[in-house]
């Protein structure tokens, strides 16, 4: 587990395929995603929270407390101007670094469905408020899940 996640750390490069030259040609991401599963009390938030201390630009969330909002940008009205802005979530914040999200199998459906965009695309797309853009979301995810009904089946 621990080599793993060094590895995750360290990453990979970026490659394109080069298939004619053009400029839709498919690429190979760097970026590594890894999902610890494991029975509570075996120190999974606990590595978490130390790749949250030593990533350069990591971020630590709870997938119980997140929302898809939080984990992506949200639009609001900056007191000073009174212009709306964006603010970025978790997954924008982590950008060149690792999002660590612990309880992942607590988080919602729709907080997790918005992963699928960062682990394939690396950007996350916005559509709020009259703001329309894409952000970029180039994140390692370290994510640490329960299994279901808290321990192994056994059988």
């Amino acid at each position: 587990v621990k080599k793993g996640i060094l590895l995750q750390l360290f990453g990979g490069t970026n490659k394109s395929i080069a298939r004619g030259g053009g400029a839709g040609r498919p690429r190979y991401r760097g970026d590594i995603n890894v999902l610890l599963v494991g029975d509570p009390g075996v120190s999974k938030s606990q590595i978490l929270q130390y790749v949250h201390k030593i990533a350069p630009r990591g971020v630590y969330t709870s997938g119980k407390g997140s929302s898809a909002v939080g984990l992506t940008a949200y639009v609001t009205r900056d007191p000073d101007s009174k212009q709306l802005v964006l603010e970025s979530g978790a997954l924008v914040l982590s950008d060149g670094g690792v999002c660590c999200i612990d309880e992942f199998d607590k988080m919602s459906d729709a907080a997790r469905s918005v992963l699928h965009e960062v682990m394939e695309q690396q950007t996350v797309s916005i559509a709020k408020a009259g703001i329309i853009t894409t952000l970029n979301a180039r994140t390692s995810i370290l994510a640490a899940a329960n299994p279901i009904g808290s321990r192994y089946n056994m059988n």
